[in-house]
């Protein structure tokens, strides 16, 4: 009697599962390009206060998927100055912010100090920024709120006139629930 009931059971849980949908995890990386144009002329304030929206879309096999994300993992955020003509020696000071793409002000920020601008251009090495474990959790939070995030750059130049581009480079995976085929 024990064994019907156990077989009886087992052909339960069989249909039971058998009917569901079956899904495997898929990362998916993206590298999100994003350039900031600092260009103030003589007789103008040396302060810089811009901002800009990134997304994740820009990938368009995540973009099918984008229901469907779990979690973002944030890989890495580096930037580079290039374009760089004016007034030297000079140097940038301030904040690179981020924020949830919908935000007016950053949540995360982290601090640059005396940054050569002429000698960044010139180098034009990637400079990494390195986050602690919570700004970690905090930008991945505001991917997955909005597959977004929302760039701020705020500080002076030590002297005008000045011209640069600061570039991004944010390297992100999304772990999506993709139906096996």
């Amino acid at each position: 009697m024990k064994t019907f009931q156990t077989l009886g059971l087992l052909a339960i849980l069989v249909v039971l599962f058998s009917g569901c949908d079956k899904y495997n995890e898929k990362r998916f990386s993206t590298t999100i390009i994003y350039a900031f144009e600092v260009d103030i002329h003589d007789g103008e304030s040396a302060v810089v206060d811009l901002d800009g929206q990134i997304t994740s879309m820009v990938n368009s096999e995540l973009e099918k998927v984008k229901d469907d994300i779990k979690k973002y993992e944030l890989v890495s955020i580096d930037y580079q100055v290039f374009e760089f003509w004016g007034a030297t020696p000079n140097t940038f000071t301030g904040t690179i912010g981020f924020g949830n793409a919908n935000s007016i002000n950053p949540g995360v920020n982290y601090g640059i100090t005396g940054l050569d601008l002429e000698a960044q251009a010139v180098s034009s090495p990637h400079n990494k920024l390195n986050f602690n474990s919570m700004d970690i959790s905090t930008i991945e939070q505001y991917f997955k709120d909005t597959n977004g995030l929302r760039i701020y750059l705020n500080g002076d130049a030590e002297q005008v006139p000045v011209h640069f581009k600061m570039q991004f480079s944010v390297n992100v995976d999304a772990i999506a629930d993709v139906k096996k085929k």
